[in-house]
């Protein structure tokens, strides 16, 4: 009995650390190692285009711009990998609060969503930037930006 107690806890802390390391490489996946996660929406025919690719602008924000033509006109929007993987595939976290962005106020992401895309009008035409904020990483923040030039 004594040497089993032993094993016991060196497995079950060995199953521990694997499933925080795997949480880990989740997190690196999204901030670090570069899968290229794009802004894809109405506007682009939901599509992965290199032009709407988010670039990295430190550990844990991710950017791109975007011009909306329209004031007035609702866009709809995810931000996701090329394949909408699962973990990769970034919409609203909770519909009553998240889904309708407005300008420079930040909303919860869920990255495991599968319909649940933001919407943003507009109240001018121009170009916007959009940004997703990894530093929490279970509830990831979005934002939109007028972008004055």
């Amino acid at each position: 009995m004594k040497n089993i107690l032993p094993l016991i806890f060196i497995g079950s802390t060995l199953t521990a650390c694997s499933s925080i390391e795997s949480f880990k490489d989740n997190e690196i996946e999204i901030s670090n190692k570069g899968t290229p996660i794009y802004l894809r929406g109405n506007f682009n025919t939901w599509e992965a285009q290199p032009e709407y690719q988010l670039k990295k602008i430190n550990s844990d924000v991710l950017q791109t711009k975007i011009k909306l033509s329209t004031a007035g006109q609702t866009y709809e929007f995810k931000i996701a990998d090329e394949n909408w993987s699962q973990g990769l595939n970034c919409g609203y976290l909770n519909e009553d609060l998240d889904q309708f962005l407005e300008s420079g106020i930040p909303v919860q992401a869920n990255c495991k969503s599968i319909y649940n895309y933001f919407s943003f009008t507009p109240y001018e035409s121009g170009w916007y930037q959009v940004s997703i904020n990894f530093r929490q990483k279970s509830k990831p923040l979005v934002t939109i930006n007028k972008v004055f030039e």
